[in-house]
């Protein structure tokens, strides 16, 4: 049985803690192999000796997209379930309220409702975790949904819900730098 602990936890951290994101970035799934170079139609990541992710390779041509949320609206899950016949599995979850029914939303709704992702968060305290990295994350039901809202002070726009299983415990990232490439569009003058 490999599913024995190897060592103690304990309550290390002595500094404050602040719940949620400042930041999303996604990017198309495809499915994972560890390597150091970019491999076509897959993902490479390299791991240090503490599975904390230390490069990502996307095929040639990709880009992580940043996707900001409103204030305070980021945020993720990394939850334990439980299958028909007693298997355990993962589900990454997450959620963000968009800025605005702006044109950028509505050319990429339908990509963001129909797609498959991986996505990263960066944390309040700059941590950044990758989700989705075994099968993906999708849009389920209710997972690109706008809400005008009926009283002046009501949430409002377009709630973003990406989710799926995994099989492994969401692993972090060394570093935000390892986000790379961004997206940056091109403004011709």
């Amino acid at each position: 049985m490999g599913c024995k602990l190897t060592k103690s936890i304990d309550g290390k951290a002595c500094d404050y803690s602040v719940a949620g994101a400042k930041a999303l970035y996604l990017a198309n799934f495809y499915n994972p192999v560890v390597g150091a170079a970019a491999v076509e139609d897959k993902i490479a990541y390299t791991t240090d000796a503490d599975k904390a992710v230390s490069a990502i390779k996307l095929p040639t041509g990709e880009t992580f997209f940043r996707i900001d949320g409103r204030n305070n609206t980021i945020s993720f899950t990394d939850a334990l379930l439980l299958g028909g016949n007693g298997g355990k599995y993962r589900q990454h979850t997450v959620n963000a309220q968009l800025n605005a029914e702006d044109a950028d939303v509505l050319n990429e709704g339908d990509a963001l409702a129909l797609g498959r992702f991986v996505a990263i968060v960066v944390d309040n305290a700059g941590k950044a975790t990758l989700l989705g990295r075994t099968a993906g994350l999708i849009a389920p039901a209710g997972g690109l949904d706008y809400a005008s809202g009926s009283a002046e002070a009501d949430s409002n726009g377009w709630t973003l819900i990406l989710q799926g299983p995994s099989t492994e415990i969401a692993p972090h990232l060394t570093a935000e730098s390892v986000i790379t490439p961004i997206y940056t569009e091109v403004v011709t003058p």
